[in-house]
């Protein structure tokens, strides 16, 4: 507990002329016998923290109350080494939200007074802690495209990085898909997954160690000294490591899709499965509908937008007019999310001929050995087949 206390109290910002500095200045002399109680007028100028410091030099203390604005204001002005500081919000929670002068915020006032002292009499000015052998190295969990990226942008920085991927080879999901959304300007074409120059690019950096085939066992400790145990064909190698990004990838969500014919018919298949026919080159429908919030969105399923799939639809209806180039494109949609330059991929997609209809799905069959859709027409009302 603080033995050598003090009380500083700030009469500035208004708080002197809506309570009684007097009778707040009591409650720490009188009540709680705290030996040094100063009033300021600026606590927080150069002159108010000398009167402070000064103070706790001469009485040696070891606690100090300092009542006036809020403890997110001037942190950096109110630092004593070795000294418990309690700071007393005043001047937000007292004088901005209640009437000057009253009796109810002059006792609010000094509640909170009273509530700093029994702070100060029963806490200890904190030690830090100080870690031993402390990393700078960053641990990346995933070898996909975010995983990559992270484990290259934390090298080119200058901090080693330690990338951990579960299969026998890095790319993740890249190793799958045909094209990328694009990641510079114009943001307008898909582009190559590059995947063999990215891994080359990695395996050249001297900053980056990698393990595949191999899985995170434990994981212990906090930031700067984590340690990390990984598992790589059976042998457990240990990692220290300050910092750890997870980029352990996604997996398409095709629980209750029933409603939407997946499952039922075969010619409705996830975006995942697109990609991969893309990649084979094995385009052969004419035309193509892609339905957009796909049990996203939806009370009974996930109510929340899943982010990518907007981007991802807009980029295969261009794959599309780019394999088949006599397909047709449909896109039933909630809304379109395509933010910041994405913009432009949007207006790339609509180039292509795809036609946009805004609604909910009503219902899929097959008729005739094809498909029919359905849909709500929101723009232009009624429904749409």
């Amino acid at each position: 507990m603080a033995k050598k206390q003090g009380f500083f109290l700030c009469t500035g910002c208004g708080i002197g002329e809506a309570l009684d500095a007097a009778a707040l200045t009591k409650v720490a002399a009188k009540e709680y016998k705290v030996p040094t109680c100063k009033e300021h007028s600026y606590l927080c100028s150069a002159e108010g923290v000398e009167l402070i410091k000064a103070a706790v030099e001469e009485k040696d203390m070891d606690g100090i109350i300092i009542a006036g604005c809020s403890n997110r204001v001037n942190a950096d002005v109110f630092k004593f080494p070795g000294v418990l500081v309690d700071r007393v919000n005043l001047r937000e929670q007292c004088i901005w939200v209640h009437e000057a002068d009253d009796e109810d915020t002059q006792m609010l006032a000094e509640d909170q007074i009273r509530m700093s002292c029994e702070k100060i009499k029963a806490g200890v000015a904190p030690e830090p802690f100080v870690g031993e052998n402390l990393s700078k190295t960053v641990l990346v969990v995933g070898g996909g495209l975010a995983g990559m990226t992270a484990a290259l942008e934390a090298a080119k920085a200058g901090y080693p990085a330690v990338l951990v991927e579960k299969e026998a080879a890095l790319g993740g999901w890249l190793n799958s898909v045909y094209k990328t959304t694009p990641m510079a300007s114009p943001f307008t074409t898909p582009e190559d997954p590059n995947l063999a120059g990215r891994i080359a690019e990695i395996e050249a950096n001297a900053n980056i160690k990698v393990y595949t085939g191999a899985v995170i066992e434990k994981i212990a400790g906090g930031p700067g000294m984590f340690d990390a145990e990984i598992n790589q064909g059976g042998s457990v190698v240990a990692e220290r490591v300050g910092a750890i990004v997870l980029a352990t990838g996604s997996k398409p969500n095709i629980a209750k899709l029933d409603y939407l014919g997946y499952g039922k018919y075969a010619n409705v298949i996830t975006h995942a499965d697109f990609e991969a026919m893309a990649k084979a080159g094995n385009i052969g429908a004419k035309k193509v509908a892609f339905i957009q919030c796909a049990g996203s969105r939806d009370a009974e399923r996930l109510a929340y937008c899943s982010a990518a799939c907007c981007i991802e639809t807009l980029k295969q209806t261009i794959i599309l007019k780019e394999l088949a180039p006599e397909a047709q494109a449909y896109v039933f949609y909630k809304d379109i999310r395509s933010s910041g330059q994405y913009e432009h991929f949007y207006k790339a997609g609509q180039d292509t001929g795809a036609v946009f209809i805004k609604g909910d799905i009503k219902e899929i069959k097959e008729v005739g050995g094809k498909l029919a859709i359905e849909s709500e027409d929101i723009l232009l009302g009624g429904n749409a087949w």
